[in-house]
């Protein structure tokens, strides 16, 4: 990439300005990124995003004081540096956390000193026409990398964001939801059950004699039980129904719109899914069964807690 923004802005010096020190030195700068690839084929990226900040800053430099007036706006490339550092640095090393600061500081201190100096020593003269070619080239240069950044960051807050959200409302070892989305989930569906004058079932199961699961074949193997068991559940309930993993080996399933013929077939069918299957784990064979409770939603249920402990009875 480097490479080929240097090879862009010396196609531009050649042809438009034929500045011949300037187009000496983006040729010594893109033999230097060349220099650069046996470091990055051996996976010395630190050292190479440090030599390609410094080469740049030593290259704008000489291009904002040396070379060409204020008026080409080329000091706006020091913004560049600062998007750079927050792009490549990796923040977590001292040592690239000091450079950052420091590299950062000083593009910000060159770029205001080129604003606010009166330098009239530079080696090139450039017409107004030019002066606004360079202006416009070095704020689209830099505009493009802040959408990129912006967009990034977006997309990063997204998705980190969402991670969250699963870690907040998933069973860490089952994937299913958790005892607040049950609670919660549970409460809204009672509320719009009662709005709506609908029905829907609640079942709780636990694993029978899960310690003795435990017990004898070990925790890694009782954890391997209850996710498989999860996900045989799982292929057995609707999308739009809540499945969570409440307590130890104690789970809901929260079936909406629903009647009490429906909420019973899904019990008797996970009963017999449950009972049939054979949980291998390892080199081991465990059979296990499932006790369960069912409640329908009704008048005579005050609230989804007491809904709760009469599934639970």
């Amino acid at each position: 990439m480097c490479i080929l923004v240097a090879g862009f802005f010396l196609t531009v010096y050649f042809v438009y300005i034929q500045f011949w020190p300037a187009i000496a030195v983006h040729v010594v700068y893109v033999l230097y990124c060349l220099s650069l690839y046996p470091a990055l084929k051996k996976r010395h990226f630190e050292y190479v995003k440090v030599a390609m900040i410094l080469a740049h800053m030593i290259q704008l430099t000489l291009a904002v004081f040396v070379w060409f007036p204020v008026e080409t706006g080329y000091n706006l490339y020091y913004m560049m540096v600062l998007m750079t550092v927050f792009l490549v640095i990796d923040y977590d090393s001292t040592w690239q956390r000091y450079f950052a600061i420091g590299t950062s500081l000083l593009s910000t201190i060159l770029f205001f000193s080129s604003a606010v100096l009166p330098m009239n020593w530079f080696l090139h003269e450039t017409g107004s026409d030019m002066n606004r070619f360079l202006n416009g080239m070095a704020i689209l240069s830099i505009l493009l990398p802040m959408l990129y950044i912006f967009t990034k960051f977006a997309h990063d807050l997204y998705i980190s964001n969402r991670e969250l959200n699963i870690l907040a409302n998933t069973d860490g070892l089952t994937k299913t939801m958790n005892r607040r989305v049950l609670y919660e989930h549970g409460v809204e569906e009672f509320e719009l059950a009662k709005k709506y004058k609908y029905e829907f079932s609640l079942i709780l199961f636990d694993i029978d004699h899960f310690k003795k699961v435990n017990d004898h074949y070990g925790h890694p193997a009782g954890d391997e039980v209850l996710r498989k068991i999860s996900e045989l559940v799982t292929s057995h309930i609707r999308r739009e129904d809540t499945f969570s993993r409440y307590g130890g080996e104690e789970f809901a399933i929260l079936i909406r719109k629903s009647t009490l013929e429906d909420g019973k077939r899904v019990a008797e069918k996970l009963l017999e899914e449950v009972r049939n299957e054979t949980f291998e784990v390892g080199s081991k064979s465990i059979k296990v069964t499932i006790s369960l409770g069912i409640a329908q939603f009704g008048d005579e249920l005050l609230d989804f807690d007491h809904m709760m402990k009469v599934a639970d009875k």
